[in-house]
């Protein structure tokens, strides 16, 4: 240990000679451009940059190689600035070859250090990163993994550098290695430097800029993909542990910016053994990056809805990347093998039971096949709750609020707690404490907005006052009936201002009520369009048809094939919908997605009713 820390002085104090010795040199001869360009970059003023470089002439191109150099020796400032600046005042071409030469500098730099006084670079580059994916790398050549180092914009280049200095490499094959590794990034850098000069000077047009920095992230992290695809991490194919998993998760997390997430009890999560099972309620887009956040240093599998296969690009990818599709409101042997080898894996497996976002801020129906699952999978069962996140962002709602979201740890089920009790016991356990009414729980800060009714009319179908279909409509903050003119004020908690129905959920809630009293003349005969989604995309394929609902079950009839299909109340275990879009259900393993022609507010009447017949169905059974 003692010695470990002494050869640590030892490094330190040569590096910083080393570079102390740089910069005097620096002060000497480029006193009066160094310097300036330093805070211009610090500061991030590329234009201030660009202006001092094009007036010094050779001094400021042997200023742009000095700083790319040191900045791989010794990080303390990014080398984009250095090479956007670059790319701003010269030529492309000569913008890529001080760079270039820089990189050339610091590389051979870090050599002489590494191979001269044995030092590793640990003490300015953090290496964890790289020997992390040095253990996952399929390949064995140190030069093929450090070309794909470069093109991973995460990593610095002088870690790169400073990793294969240290390893069995000739100095001509790593500076060879250096040069033309650092191309692509450097490339990108000045692609978007160019873009914007042309900008600057020339007026380019503002979308021909985002065009061009587009088109090089794009390039960039294309490159990124296919290498990484074709050479590296495919031992973690199927797995959370895929590289493009951390990507996506990296990419909802980005989406989900402004939510503070406070986790309650988190802490015995992380100490139990995986893999477990983890379930949670689901009333907003982005509970998956809120319940991922209980244990982030364990990748997760989740169970997602098979419509995501038809999503360009990822789809079809992501079960590649650890995700499991299923069929929601279906039963899916597929999705529970995949579930029953992630666990073999040891993943732990998140699964949203109710399998659609909840409309009114309540619970809505957890599948008794949940609690079979979980009694048959013998690993610990988490449940969670995720609570103001439902305001946030509903589902009726384009547009968010950020703010606070708690995400609690409500119980774990052991697995022998699990083997001694029965299925119905493992439900009621489940829908006490994932299931709550969000209104229950105040918003903590107030939701400033003159529009806070847009798109409640598509949710909250009927007037209960006069009990007229589909005549609601929203302005600003107001909720009106065209037939009655009824009006509901929402005030900046989202509660109403009448003392009898107070919120959104006691809204929903009482035209649950009506429906229920007028159940046995309820009959509805829609006329759709019908997308129809099968397995492979290939499939996929359009129809007209009338689509069928009473009290008994729904069915749906072709108008162009003479297809049909129906199911009861006890055979289907729900309709998914999109408010005033679709609703969606399986049949034979397809996907049938229903737009009405006529008025769209009758998708959620359709899954609203159908959710209050399913209750009242399994009350009954029970």
């Amino acid at each position: 240990m003692e010695n470990s820390r002494k050869k640590n002085r030892i490094e330190k104090t040569i590096i910083l000679v080393l570079a102390a010795f740089v910069l005097l040199l620096l002060v000497f001869f480029l006193r009066s451009i160094f310097f300036p360009l330093l805070r211009f970059e610090l500061k991030g003023n590329t234009a201030a940059a660009r202006d001092l470089l094009e007036e010094r002439g050779i001094l400021g191109c042997i200023t742009v190689s000095l700083i790319e150099a040191l900045q791989m020796v010794v990080i303390f400032i990014p080398a984009e600035f250095i090479q956007l600046s670059s790319s701003m005042s010269y030529p492309w071409w000569l913008a890529l070859l001080l760079c270039d030469a820089g990189v050339a500098a610091g590389a051979s730099i870090i050599y002489f250090i590494v191979h001269v006084f044995r030092f590793n670079g640990d003490l300015f580059h953090n290496t964890e990163k790289i020997e992390h994916y040095a253990k996952m790398n399929r390949q064995k050549s140190v030069v093929i993994f450090m070309y794909l180092l470069f093109i991973m914009p995460v990593i610095p280049f002088g870690a790169i550098c400073y990793y294969g200095a240290g390893r069995k490499i000739r100095y001509p094959r790593y500076l060879l290695t250096c040069t033309t590794g650092v191309i692509p990034s450097i490339c990108t850098s000045i692609l978007m430097g160019t873009a914007l000069r042309e900008f600057i000077v020339n007026d380019l047009p503002v979308w021909a800029l985002i065009l061009a920095i587009v088109c090089a992230a794009a390039i960039l992290f294309t490159l990124l993909y296919m290498v990484l695809s074709r050479f590296f991490f495919r031992q973690n194919e199927g797995t959370p542990d895929h590289f493009m998993n951390g990507v996506m998760s990296w990419i909802v997390h980005r989406m989900a910016f402004g939510f503070r997430v406070r986790l309650h009890n988190a802490e015995p999560v992380r100490r139990i053994d995986v893999p477990y099972l983890l379930l949670s309620n689901h009333h907003c887009f982005f509970d998956p990056d809120f319940v991922r956040q209980i244990d982030p240093d364990r990748n997760s599998s989740f169970v997602v809805n098979r419509y995501y296969r038809q999503v360009p690009f990822v789809g079809k990818s992501a079960a590649k990347y650890g995700y499991i599709y299923k069929k929601i409101f279906d039963t899916d042997l597929d999705a529970v093998r995949s579930i029953l080898k992630m666990k073999s894996k040891g993943y732990p497996i998140i699964i949203f039971p109710e399998a659609r976002l909840s409309p009114d801020g309540c619970g809505g129906i957890i599948p008794p096949g949940t609690a079979s699952l979980a009694k048959k999978l013998k690993i610990p069962t988490v449940l969670v709750q995720v609570r103001g996140a439902y305001l946030r962002k509903p589902k009726w709602r384009r547009s968010a609020f950020r703010g606070p979201v708690d995400v609690e740890v409500m119980r774990i089920l052991r697995p022998e707690e699990l083997s001694e009790m029965s299925n119905s016991e493992i439900l009621r356990i489940m829908n006490e404490n994932l299931l709550f009414n969000e209104f229950d729980y105040p918003p903590e800060n107030p939701f400033r907005s003159c529009r806070k009714a847009k798109g409640l009319e598509n949710l909250l179908y009927m007037c209960p006052h006069c009990r007229t279909l589909y005549s609601n409509r929203s302005k600003g903050n107001l909720l009106i009936c065209s037939s009655c003119g009824k009006e509901y004020r929402i005030k900046d908690d989202y509660t109403f201002d009448d003392p009898r129905i107070r919120n959104l959920a006691d809204y929903y809630a009482r035209i649950i009520e009506i429906e229920r009293e007028n159940i046995g003349s309820f009959s509805l005969t829609v006329p759709v369009d019908t997308k129809i989604f099968g397995k492979e995309k290939k499939d996929n394929r359009t129809d007209r048809g009338i689509f069928r609902f009473d009290r008994h079950g729904v069915s749906y009839e072709s108008e162009t094939d003479g297809t049909s299909f129906s199911y009861t109340v006890r055979d289907l275990e729900g309709i998914a919908f999109s408010v005033n879009e679709e609703f969606e259900m399986y049949w034979r393993d397809e996907l049938y997605y229903f737009y009405p022609r006529e008025n769209r507010a009758v998708c959620t009447r359709t899954a609203a009713v159908f959710e209050m017949l399913k209750k009242e169905h399994d009350e009954h059974i029970e």
